[in-house]
């Protein structure tokens, strides 16, 4: 999860169906002090979050979409809460670490039964 900040919303006028009735918003991802971390995120909204407010962001595509009830949904991203504070000295001190920037590239798991080639060993 990550914390953000409300500054608008996204208008899309053809879209995919999953989206008819929901309201998408653009907000910045906050670090833990609630400066801007760089970066920001489109997210439907479930909460009812309002320009200007911190948000609760839930970035991980299957939780998402169970969230919203929508398991085939296109949907990656949505705002889960509506941040009242963020306490703890430790929080207020904390460093932006990777987890609230773009997420580091791995490397992708094998799919398939197969047998591997003397070259997949070296």
């Amino acid at each position: 999860m990550k914390l953000g900040r409300v500054v608008g919303t996204v208008v899309s006028t053809i879209n995919a169906p999953a989206f008819d009735g929901r309201t998408l918003l653009l907000c910045d991802v906050l670090d833990p002090s609630g400066r801007p971390a760089g970066g920001y995120l489109i997210a439907v909204d479930s909460v009812g979050a309002g320009a200007g407010e911190t948000v609760l962001i839930l970035d991980e595509g299957n939780s998402a979409r169970q969230v919203l009830a929508a398991p085939g949904a296109p949907i990656r991203t949505v705002v889960v809460g509506i941040v009242d504070s963020v306490t703890g000295q430790e929080m207020a001190a904390a460093p932006v670490t990777a987890a609230t920037g773009p997420r580091p590239k791995t490397p992708r798991r094998r799919r398939g039964g197969g047998r591997r080639s003397d070259a997949d060993h070296a």
